[in-house]
């Protein structure tokens, strides 16, 4: 029908944009996510429901980070965006976008604790000069090694710690949110569900949504030979490149 509304939800893995994806905004990633989704052929309306995934909250204090995709948000979004239709007349999308700080079943209910600042990774391994031909007598790498076997600075006198000087942020319970936004999507009647980013952690849920007939686009950001999808026969997941 000429006045279908088609109804679309975007969700992003704000962590897994290049910076050239940041850098041009998210708006720019949503117009070059729908010029290549599936639409209704004579479908004139739509509508596209937007969410940022990222770590948002350190404890329960919103991130830098957060903020600047806040004010991104706010300045560039509720958007209106046409789209190219083979029937000569543009479908017109009506966009709004929303950071990911909730579950879509329960708004509400704010997930904090998703930024996290951690310790050493347990499993770094530090190599013996001589094995990869270092000659070097001031070479840094035995002291590294004393570092983070000891926990404290080997030199005599210094009080500081691994801990000061060896730490990673990651984020927490993004992903399995993500997970459970994309099967609420689908059983509340989002006709296409496209997820942005290419972590294979996220295939579960996707076949998931596909098994229950939903129209599902997965685009990727970056380039990468080893990709994995799941097995063709049942369903297939539609997969493109941002």
């Amino acid at each position: 029908m000429a006045n279908q509304l088609t109804s679309y939800a975007i969700f992003i893995d704000y962590d897994n944009l290049l910076p050239a994806h940041k850098s041009s905004g998210i708006l720019d990633v949503v117009t070059k996510v729908l010029m290549q989704v599936p639409r209704v052929p004579g479908s004139l309306m739509a509508r596209c429901e937007v969410r940022i995934y990222g770590g948002w909250y350190e404890e329960t204090a919103i991130t830098r980070l957060a903020e600047n995709v806040t004010i991104e948000l706010v300045r560039d979004f509720p958007a209106t965006i046409r789209l190219p239709n083979a029937m000569g007349n543009p479908t017109t999308v009506e966009t709004t976008g929303e950071l990911a700080v909730a579950l879509l079943q329960e708004p509400g209910h704010h997930l904090f604790n998703t930024y996290r600042r951690k310790g050493k990774p347990s499993n770094i391994r530090v190599m013996q000069p001589a094995s990869i031909g270092c000659i070097d007598p001031d070479c840094i790498l035995p002291m590294v090694k004393k570092l983070l076997k000891k926990g404290t600075c080997p030199k005599h006198g210094c009080n500081i710690s691994v801990t000061d000087l060896v730490y990673r942020h990651e984020q927490k319970i993004v992903d399995s949110m993500l997970a459970c936004d994309l099967i609420f999507a689908a059983d509340s009647g989002v006709q296409h569900i496209v997820l942005v980013g290419g972590d294979d952690d996220f295939l579960p849920p996707l076949r998931t949504i596909t098994l229950r007939g939903a129209s599902v686009v997965r685009f990727f950001t970056k380039p990468n030979d080893q990709r994995v999808s799941f097995p063709c026969y049942g369903v297939k997941l539609l997969e493109m490149e941002l």
